[in-house]
């Protein structure tokens, strides 16, 4: 039978797992989203472009602040999750604003 210790610890693997694998998704929505920049007119590119650099540079931030969680993090695992919540949530934020104005801009 594991210990409580052993459980603790698989657990915050797992967290942290679950953590890069939505990275991971966020990813290809950022490079799906980079196309759809590409395509968009020259009118709404600049603009659709800087929404997107957005959501690039938090998933930066995010991807960044998950390698920084050691896989002993004990206690601070809990303060790091919640630091990559947060830049996950700002992540979520840009892509849909840039994602909006790509549809605005079709429908123009």
């Amino acid at each position: 039978m594991p210990t409580a210790e052993e459980q603790s610890t698989t657990h915050e693997v797992d967290t942290v797992e679950r953590l890069e694998q939505l990275l991971d998704e966020w990813r290809g929505k950022i490079d799906e989203l980079l196309v759809q920049v590409d395509l968009a007119s020259k009118d709404l590119s600049g603009d659709v472009r800087d929404r997107a650099t957005a959501a690039q540079n938090a998933y930066l931030a995010a991807k960044n602040k998950l390698l920084q969680i050691p896989k002993d993090a004990g206690s601070n695992l809990g303060s790091l999750r919640s630091g990559v919540e947060q830049l996950l949530d700002d992540l979520r934020q840009a892509y849909q604003s840039a994602e909006a104005a790509i549809r605005r801009g079709r429908s123009e």
